[in-house]
């Protein structure tokens, strides 16, 4: 349909699951679309299946906690395109599994480091190029754990709540520039972070018999990365011109029940 044609987006996490669709998604709407990730691996293999949908991109493998790699692909994205119309802050890492009495610090800083700070820095150093251009669209990929919590995650909810709080002060600063910032909170999702100590969480008899069968998810099943990446393609596109500061929860119906 070409609703993000000739943008120039960048996808943080776009290897796999959510990201790996969200970019997909935007080169299927004719945007230029900027891979980053730290898995080589994943990489190539996302960059193989938009290759064969003759889809425009580039390859950036990094850590996006590397903040000087971070800083040089921004670089090189605005050497080669001249702008930034979009920024996707995706990327994130499994929540621990471990209670405050069990977790350490160490697994605390890295979770919020990968999940919160690198959202920030992603920001930081994209929005001096929108606020150039007089335009551009930062959105966060929170969590329905942001605000609702299922136990053992605590620095996974910590970071995706912060994430939630953060979108508003920064559509508030950046409103002046005509920089819009939205985020975007997933419920259960069929994704490899669904996969937890070697286990599909949505795909165990007990979410099956409660989240599906009794309709706990209203819907009546897990999420697609497909239904988050057509809120985001949503989010980037014109359509999307008067709203700022606010979290679309995409989960089924999830939070609407008791």
């Amino acid at each position: 349909m070409g609703l993000l044609s000739g943008r120039v987006c960048i996808v943080t996490g776009a290897g796999q699951g959510l990201g790996r669709a969200i970019a997909m998604e935007m080169c299927a709407e004719g945007a230029v679309v900027a891979l980053l990730e730290r898995n080589p691996s994943t990489l190539a293999e996302t960059a193989a299946e938009l290759a064969r949908q003759g889809g425009s991109f580039s390859e950036h493998a990094l850590d996006v906690t590397d903040y000087a790699a971070y800083e040089a692909a921004v670089r090189n994205i605005l050497d080669r395109h001249g702008r930034i119309d979009v920024l996707v802050n995706n990327a994130a890492i499994n929540p621990s599994t471990k209670s405050i009495l069990d977790d350490t610090l160490e697994e605390w800083r890295r979770t919020i480091a990968i999940n919160l700070e690198a959202v920030y820095m992603g920001s930081k150093l994209v929005a001096p190029a929108m606020v150039s251009q007089g335009s551009g669209r930062i959105i966060h990929i929170s969590s329905i754990q942001g605000f609702a919590s299922s136990g053992l995650c605590g620095s996974y909810n910590a970071a995706k709540g912060a994430i939630i709080a953060y979108t508003k002060s920064m559509a508030v600063e950046l409103a002046p520039h005509g920089i819009l910032v939205n985020a975007v909170a997933p419920g259960f999702m069929v994704t490899p972070m669904s996969v937890v100590n070697g286990v599909d969480e949505t795909e165990t008899p007990d979410f099956i018999d409660w989240y599906v069968g009794k309709r706990k998810i209203p819907l009546g099943r897990s999420g697609m990365p497909e239904d988050v990446s057509g809120t985001v393609v949503f989010l980037a596109s014109d359509y999307c011109r008067y709203m700022t500061g606010q979290l679309l929860v995409v989960d089924g119906g999830l939070m609407s029940t008791f």
